[in-house]
């Protein structure tokens, strides 16, 4: 296998261990015990222990192909186009925890080199973009997506009507009474349902955390439309019809907010786009657009009454209200952090710990978590600095992918992958787990690495043996 094939081989990889993040942290706990100040307070939501994914060793072996195999230059890797701007994000944590509370605590920088790992992810892919075909890849990828998107179904429908879990602890499945919401209706579906308790539990899969596993769906969703248009045989295409319906099924089930709402944006934003493409592609678009709005009208009607327990789909009640004021204390909690140290923050993973520093501040609250939200909880720990720079790679990818659509060639996987990367924007907005999560954190950066791969040559061809390679622009900006 050669090294470009590698490179390819691992960035697919990774993709396809998003759903499966069993977290390892036995073999280090005397270590993390080790780290711990004695005369440091911490509070009890606060993780003490140093853990890893199979996903970090995957990165710092792609990382290791690209530098020993393919000879590519540091400067490249870590300077070039919006990869500078995860390079200075680094450093601007780093500066930051090394003058915070916490700056002869251990575990703060581990914790750093744990994160910045998914930068490498991130920078490996914008590398890779002129070495590999990357048509051909986004099209396997987005035939890994559907089929673990299937999988992960097929595991939700079993957590759902059975209101346990499956047995799939080894795989990083959360036991799904974790979470829980008062089910007024008393039953799972509309037609058809056995009586459950007043308590339903949300499904999640092998996914830490429903949301995420909303999240996910909505990326697989969208890559389904983009195979939809791609596909000329009938029977992949009724097959992928077939497991859209399915995906918007158990996207129900998450019930999920933030990822419906990001769906039901991106679609929109997607069929917008198709119109440069219109006289090819209206027909499917046409076909693709009704199959959606009946998809979406059936899983409304099946489970109109637990969305409507729920709340913030159909109504807003108190289960709804509960949870936007939680999560209005903790954006003012990042705020105050900010206001305390405004340009260069908290420091990294010290939101916690400054939270049960503010706890007086919010009587009959238990600051646990963090705030929902990537752009605040940013700020509050790498202040304006690092907040603005994350800002710069987020408009820098944005630009580029606008530059990519005044071309024609691959329009549908750009048009897709901003699609998708506008969801994740939306998505950033409500919830923390791009940041927190191994499986939210690849998926987003991820995603960033292709619509910058995918837009960020002027002009692309390949040779014999399917590698990119670049012509008429020898001083192309990266």
């Amino acid at each position: 296998m050669t090294a470009n094939k590698m490179g390819s081989f691992l960035v697919l990889l990774l993709f396809f261990l998003i759903p499966f993040q069993k977290r390892f942290s036995g073999a280090f706990d005397s270590f993390s015990r080790s780290l711990i100040l004695p005369d440091f307070p911490l509070p009890e939501c606060f993780s003490r222990n140093v853990h890893f994914f199979l996903s970090d060793f995957v990165i710092i072996a792609l990382v290791l192909v690209l530098f020993f195999c393919l000879k590519i230059s540091s400067r490249e890797f870590f300077l070039a186009g919006p990869s500078k701007y995860l390079t200075m994000l680094f450093c601007i944590y780093l500066l930051s925890t090394a003058t915070s509370i916490t700056k002869n605590y251990s575990l703060q920088y581990i914790r750093l080199f744990e994160f910045s790992l998914i930068f490498l992810f991130f920078n490996s892919i914008c590398i890779l973009r002129e070495k590999i075909n990357f048509p051909k890849l986004f099209y396997r990828l987005a035939w890994i997506l559907v089929f673990l998107a299937l999988l992960e179904c097929l595991i939700s429908l079993i957590q759902y009507f059975s209101q346990d879990a499956v047995g799939l602890k080894f795989l990083g499945e959360k036991h799904p009474k974790t979470f829980s919401f008062v089910n007024t209706s008393g039953s799972l579906w509309l037609w058809g349902s056995r009586e459950s308790s007043s308590i339903l539990y949300r499904v999640c899969g092998t996914f830490m955390h429903p949301n995420i596993l909303g999240g996910f769906l909505f990326c697989s969703v969208m890559a389904s439309y983009f195979l939809c248009m791609q596909e000329i045989a009938k029977g992949k295409r009724l097959f992928l019809y077939s497991t859209l319906f399915l995906q918007f099924f158990i996207l129900y089930l998450t019930f999920s907010r933030s990822a419906i709402f990001a769906l039901i944006l991106s679609t929109l934003l997607w069929c917008i786009l198709q119109l440069k493409n219109a006289r090819f592609t209206f027909q499917r678009v046409k076909m693709l657009a009704a199959a959606v709005l009946i998809f979406a009208f059936i899983g409304t009607v099946l489970f109109y009454p637990q969305l409507k327990a729920r709340g913030g789909f159909l109504n807003y009640n108190s289960v709804t209200k509960r949870a936007d004021s939680e999560r209005v204390i903790y954006m003012k909690v990042a705020l105050d952090i900010l206001k305390e140290n405004p340009l260069l923050g908290g420091g990294y993973n010290n939101f916690q710990i400054h939270a049960s520093h503010l706890q007086s501040q919010f009587p009959g609250n238990y600051l646990y978590s963090k705030v929902h939200n990537i752009y605040l909880l940013i700020a509050s720990e790498a202040g304006l600095l690092g907040g603005g720079i994350f800002l710069l790679f987020i408009l820098s990818l944005l630009g580029t992918a606008y530059r990519g659509l005044q071309r024609p060639e691959n329009f549908q996987s750009k048009a897709i992958l901003l699609s998708i990367f506008f969801g994740f924007l939306i998505i950033g907005a409500c919830d923390f787990y791009f940041l927190e999560s191994p499986q939210g954190s690849l998926v987003f950066f991820g995603i960033a690495g292709l619509l910058y791969a995918d837009n960020g040559m002027k002009h692309i061809e390949l040779n014999k043996e399917g590698i990119a390679t670049l012509h008429s622009c020898p001083n192309a900006r990266f």
